[in-house]
């Protein structure tokens, strides 16, 4: 593990945000998947990780200047 730190040290990242950011994509997609869109956010917030709702929100919303609920009520169609 320490080597992994040290190689994304000397790429100028820090890979917990890396992870993070990972995981926050990862929830985007499913989100706006067609399957997602029919899971609450809490549920998809807990697969990808987040198990405080309201941490995810903030993660979300200062990742994607949208807070998930508002992203995927945007969207056209019965589930937005």
């Amino acid at each position: 593990m320490r080597a992994l730190y040290r190689l994304c040290a000397r790429a100028g990242l820090s890979l917990e945000q890396w992870i993070i950011e990972q995981r926050l994509e990862g929830a985007r997609s499913t989100l706006l998947s067609p399957a997602g869109r029919t899971r609450t956010v809490a549920s998809v917030a807990r697969a990808w990780g987040f198990t405080d709702p309201s941490h995810f929100t903030r993660r979300f919303r200062a990742a994607y200047g949208v807070t998930p609920r508002r992203l995927r009520a945007a969207l056209p169609g019965p589930a937005g």
